[in-house]
């Protein structure tokens, strides 16, 4: 892989991390944009796998997602772009913020867009959380695994890294031997 392919990765997981506000759920339409859509690097369900796989793992599911899918375009150079790629903004943001928001925090204005922002990544949340549901259930056996996670969860406070393991396993007995 050569210097140019790690630029675009570092570019497209720039830009992931500049526009996903909200945490890990919010980047999926922004990932499929860049990734799936404009770049054609990866179907969307090979980043649903991935996602699904850093969601699992201990770490910010932001870098998590972007190590993920650097390492199968790029091996470990690309997933270090994509990393360095989703996070500089973060840092560079952060950073600016810091350094006035004390003083402006109390504006009405702040907390005025403030809201507007939060209702808008609610939106983009429904938004991957339906295209999610739409390529992920496939029959009625994940339809009950996944609506027997959302009720632990939900209802029973589950944790949801149990959750996810015992998802794994059920789906592991299941389908052994059945290739997706």
């Amino acid at each position: 892989m050569d210097l140019k392919k790690w630029r675009q990765l570092y570019v497209a997981f720039f830009k992931v991390g500049l526009l996903t506000i909200g945490g890990g759920y919010a980047m999926l339409p922004i990932i499929e944009r860049e990734i799936v859509i404009d770049q054609k690097w990866m179907t969307m369900d090979e980043v649903l796998e991935s996602y699904s796989v850093a969601q699992s793992l201990p770490g910010v599911i932001a870098s998590n997602t972007a190590v993920f899918v650097g390492y199968k375009l790029g091996g470990i150079l690309g997933a270090i772009s994509c990393v360095l790629g989703v996070i500089t903004p973060s840092i560079l943001i952060i950073l600016g913020v810091a350094a006035v928001f004390n003083q402006i925090e109390s504006l009405v204005i702040v907390q005025n867009a403030f809201k507007g922002i939060r209702i808008v990544v609610l939106a983009l949340l429904c938004h991957s959380m339906v295209r999610m549901v739409k390529s992920s259930i496939e029959d009625y056996v994940t339809l009950f695994i996944a609506l027997s996670g959302f009720v632990f969860v939900m209802f029973y406070e589950g944790s949801p890294i149990i959750t996810i393991i015992i998802a794994g396993i059920i789906g592991a007995i299941i389908y052994r031997g059945k290739v997706s």
